[in-house]
């Protein structure tokens, strides 16, 4: 069975020691966390994604 998915946004942490806390919160529950440093959290990621995933699916 696959991990479940978090994502962070790193810029929403003050500190490099509170955002490790809170992704290692997650890793120890089980999740693979995935950490954006860049752009904005309001944002909605899938969007995204979906863009990410469709701009690169020619590649393949």
């Amino acid at each position: 069975m696959a991990k479940p998915t978090y994502y962070l946004w790193k810029n929403d942490f003050s500190t490099e020691t509170a955002f490790e806390t809170e992704r290692n919160k997650y890793v120890n529950c089980g999740f693979r966390v995935i950490t954006f440093v860049d752009g904005s959290a309001e944002n909605n990621i899938h969007t995204g994604i979906k863009g990410l995933i469709k701009n690169h699916w020619n590649k393949f």
